[in-house]
């Protein structure tokens, strides 16, 4: 049976591990937007706010990931 791209891999897709990574590359991004003269002040501006944003997103989606599997641990610590 094929699963035509719907079930994720459990560690390419985990969020513990890959958000993170995904926090680290929008800070880097958001440096470099600053950098690129091309742009003017206002847009070069809006671009760093815009991936600082998306750095805080990812940011909340590790911890709230991180806590999730702490309160999973838990469970199965307390039942035993």
């Amino acid at each position: 049976m094929r699963s035509h791209n719907q079930q994720l891999d459990i560690f390419d897709h985990d969020p513990r591990l890959t958000a993170p990574k995904l926090a680290k590359a929008f800070r880097a991004a958001a440096d470099e937007a600053l950098k690129q003269f091309q742009f003017s002040d206002a847009v070069r501006q809006e671009r760093h706010d815009y991936y600082l944003g998306e750095a805080k997103r990812h940011d909340a989606i590790a911890k709230q990931a991180k806590r999730a599997g702490g309160r999973r641990t838990a469970r199965k610590k307390a039942v035993r």
